[in-house]
């Protein structure tokens, strides 16, 4: 073998290893940021992650969040590729909007349980086109959660079943995770990142929207979810069909 083959087996190597190690490796997020802002009474909270794909593209779509019942536009999800390169996802909402919505007990698209979340009641925000927004409140913890439903991983939950690797990540003094959740049905296949707000939130808003709440979380069910942890074969099976999309340098759909 020849010097630049050696060379190229190298990078390749790092590269690989750079885009699909997870787990307690390297994070699927190079770089978050979370601001709160206070207008006209109401606590909006922004939230702009870099996301760690690889060249893996996301799609440009600015959609509205929007109250369920009413149709109120309450903020914005936004995914770009940006003219640096970075695959880069923001949530800006209207936290003090979401007060009636109704607290449930959720899990991902693909049944697994949220990281950070898991079982704690959570406010959920159909975004449209499969998207989801959560905000979870409590009187000690917060945190904001998406789930991305991406077209071109169904082929990746044929393989694998259900599953949902999301390595943790500390970036900024803000604890999260984020990462794939697969499953054979179609269109159950994303990615979904999770990120505290505890340090963030303003805790009398989180309080006002607990007490328009409190009755319907009695009734929410304490079923717990399944947390969907992958075995190291697929574990395995979702890097290599990362590594395909990376190399192909695919852009991605929204499912």
């Amino acid at each position: 073998m020849t010097f630049n083959q050696i060379f190229k087996s190298a990078t390749l190597l790092v590269m690989i290893f750079a885009f699909i190690s997870c787990g307690g490796q390297k994070p699927m997020v190079d770089d978050i940021k979370i601001s709160p802002q206070q207008v006209d009474g109401d606590l909006y909270v922004t939230l702009t992650a870099d996301l760690s794909i690889g060249n893996v593209q996301l799609p440009n779509a600015g959609i509205p969040i929007l109250l369920p019942k009413s149709g109120k536009e309450i903020g914005l999800l936004t995914l770009q590729r940006t003219a640096d390169g970075r695959n880069q996802i923001e949530v800006d909402l209207n936290v003090s909007e979401t007060a009636n919505l109704d607290l449930e007990r959720v899990t991902l698209p693909n049944g697994g349980s949220l990281p950070l979340i898991a079982d704690n009641p959570v406010l959920v925000i159909p975004v449209g086109k499969g998207v989801d927004v959560y905000l979870s409140l409590s009187e000690t913890n917060a945190a904001i959660g998406i789930a991305i439903p991406i077209k071109a991983f169904d082929k990746i939950g044929k393989e694998v079943g259900t599953a949902s690797l999301m390595p943790m990540f500390n970036k900024n003094n803000i604890l999260g995770a984020a990462g794939v959740y697969t499953s054979k049905t179609p269109g159950l296949n994303g990615f979904a990142l999770v990120a505290d707000l505890t340090t963030v939130i303003d805790r009398n808003t989180a309080q006002e929207v607990l007490a328009q709440n409190i009755l319907i979380q009695q009734e929410v069910s304490n079923e717990p979810a399944n947390l969907a942890i992958p075995s190291a074969r697929q574990e395995k099976k979702i890097n290599k069909g990362l590594l395909r999309l990376h190399k192909a340098r695919t852009r991605l759909q929204l499912n």
